[in-house]
């Protein structure tokens, strides 16, 4: 592909040098670059890529995309295109939808966001699209998949930068896939990051909308905008066929994203507002999953899941309603959420022969903390024994309340590390303890204070009894802790406990 090609998909560019440059790649990390790459150099929340123009110079790049006029001018003299452009980050979506040839129009690309449920719901819904001679892709926090092949998103960003989504749509649609799942974080919707914004989406679908990531978003207000950004690019969307806008009517933001698809086609699903078009009835809630009936517009549909929890219904009629409004018949739909066994630390059961239940989920904020503990109180025998911490360098002010609600609901608490990165460590579990207090929990007692997380799951396990529900909640799927100056621990907290209960003796 030619640089002049490229630019084209960059109306307010300034380009100034050659344009009839040959483009084999496009970088936005120095060390990738290769001889006739296109670089970007993009403003981090912690490194500059404009930094490293020089690096991409002498690796061989071609052309710059850049926004810094001063960093331009270090390099004046290099033989190589400019672009200017006024953020770089938001113009690596659209180079790279060109570059790979707007894989988006290939496939029906269906969009899930939400505060809470979006992994569980594009999971369930990339089992459903799997059916009747589909072929779907998928990418969420927890894992990638093109076709039959799925492997662990090991990056700890939901939605990957601009480029990498892009090159696995492309991916998907030289597999065969017709359908490709993206988890859109608000973060890559949104328009000062845009990592989705060229996707050419045919589905949008909400699971909920909950006080989260206001660091970034900075109100409630803009996270909400961001978020219905993804119903709105439903209207520029170029991919052929009609498009499609899921909405969870439960959700008293309902009406907002309602507003943003346009001339979408909506479809409504909910668990307790009577008008949705898809909505459960005969709910049944177990220790190892959920029973339930969908009334739709189709036809009934039996939803049995083995995941846990009220919500996980929820997630369940989202990916109900796609696959009936995208031609998947109701057996078919029954059948592939029958056979979903789980998604990696979502609801994820510990199982080696122990007299109690261990279960391990990403809960990591005040609303998901109610749902999970009040989900699971009333399914307790015995105790319920929490163990989690609050990560570093982000929301502060969620630590007491995710310590009342701890003491609100659970006979034994654990407070450890989640991510501290350049905070006390200590100074983040008080926080959570002073809520635990404020609950009339005592240290010693009710609660403890232990910041290695292996310790703390270790002193969980230790002291569950017959009928004990443990929950360790926080890191989910993920597979490390960040320390200080961004050292990162290697962890799986799945295979913790399991490690940990059998220094106690169970699974042979």
């Amino acid at each position: 592909m030619h640089l002049t090609q490229l630019i084209q998909a960059l109306p307010e560019a300034e380009v100034s040098g050659p344009r009839d440059l040959p483009i084999r790649a496009i970088a936005y990390d120095s060390r990738a670059v290769e001889p006739h790459s296109l670089f970007v150099a993009i403003r981090g929340a912690h490194v500059d890529g404009h930094r490293f123009i020089g690096q991409a110079l002498e690796r061989g790049a071609t052309a710059i995309v850049y926004e810094d006029v001063a960093a331009r001018a270090e390099h004046a003299a290099a033989p190589v295109a400019w672009v200017r452009v006024p953020n770089s980050r938001a113009a690596l979506s659209p180079l790279a939808a060109a570059f790979y040839g707007y894989p988006g129009r290939e496939l029906r690309v269906v969009g899930v966001t939400g505060s809470k449920g979006k992994t569980t719901t594009s999971t369930l819904l990339a089992h459903v699209l799997d059916q009747e001679g589909h072929r779907s892709g998928l990418m969420t926090t927890v894992d990638f998949k093109v076709g039959a092949r799925w492997w662990s998103n090991q990056t700890r960003q939901t939605t990957p930068e601009a480029l990498e989504v892009q090159q696995m749509l492309r991916a998907m649609v030289e597999a065969g896939c017709d359908y490709a799942v993206v988890e859109s974080s608000s973060h890559a919707l949104s328009a000062r990051w845009n990592r989705v914004g060229d996707c050419d989406y045919s589905v949008a679908v909400i699971t909920n909308i909950t006080h989260e990531h206001l660091d970034y978003h900075g109100s409630f207000e803009q996270y909400r905008r961001d978020k219905a950004r993804l119903f709105e690019l439903l209207g520029v969307s170029r991919a052929p066929g009609r498009k499609l806008a899921v909405i969870n009517l439960d959700d008293p933001n309902a009406p907002v994203f309602i507003a943003a698809a346009g001339a979408a086609e909506v479809i409504t699903y909910a668990l307790e507002h009577p008008a949705a078009h898809v909505r459960a009835i005969d709910v049944e809630l177990h220790r190892d999953g959920v029973r339930a009936t969908a009334l739709t517009p189709w036809g009934e549909v039996p939803i049995e899941l083995g995941i846990p929890g009220r919500f996980n219904v929820l997630n369940a009629l989202a990916a109900v309603a796609v696959g009936l409004a995208e031609g998947i018949s109701p057996a078919s739909i029954a059948a592939a959420l029958r056979g979903v066994r789980g998604v990696s630390g979502r609801m994820e059961r510990v199982e080696l022969g122990q007299p109690f239940t261990v279960v391990v989920d990403y809960a990591h904020n005040p609303d998901s903390f109610e749902q999970v503990m009040g989900m699971l109180r009333p399914l307790t025998r015995g105790r319920l024994i929490s163990v989690f911490g609050s990560a570093g360098e982000r929301d502060q002010e969620k630590r007491p309340l995710q310590g009342r609600i701890a003491g609100r609901y659970c006979d034994l608490t654990i407070v450890t590390d989640e991510d501290p990165r350049d905070e006390d460590r200590m100074a983040i579990l008080e926080q959570i303890a002073a809520g635990l207090r404020q609950a009339g929990r005592r240290e010693g007692v009710d609660y403890l204070k232990i910041a290695d997380r292996a310790a703390a799951i270790r002193e969980a396990l230790r002291r569950a009894q017959p009928g004990d529900i443990v929950l360790l909640l926080g890191k989910g799927h993920e597979s490390s802790i960040i320390y200080e100056g961004g050292r990162k621990l290697p962890w799986n907290e799945r295979a913790e406990a399991e490690r940990a209960l059998r220094e106690l003796g169970y699974g042979g």
